[in-house]
């Protein structure tokens, strides 16, 4: 009976030192876990905020923008203010 408890007692202490270095290791990979995700949480931040400044900006200057659109007006009615001033420079020899 002896040699059987003392078995138990080994295993015991063996299941103890087991535990406590597992967690250990536990504690070590949760820390890293935690790192990882929170750099994945920032990078995931700054691509959706440039994402959003991507999609602002050719909204604000792409190509069917508003401000486009004011600037193809805008040469349009120089050429026709030019045209005009041409045609009244014009206009004074006939």
């Amino acid at each position: 009976m002896k040699g059987r408890t003392e078995k138990l007692d080994l295993l015991r202490q063996r299941g103890e030192l087991e535990r406590e270095t597992l967690a250990v290791e536990i504690l070590a990979l949760r820390g890293e876990i935690d790192d990882r995700r929170s750099r994945w949480k920032r990078l995931g931040l700054l691509a959706g905020g440039a994402a959003a400044a991507g999609t602002v900006a050719f909204k604000v200057f792409g190509r069917n923008s508003v401000s486009a659109r004011f600037g193809r007006l805008a040469s349009a009615a120089s050429f026709l203010f030019a045209l005009g001033k041409a045609f009244g420079r014009a206009k004074r020899f006939f």
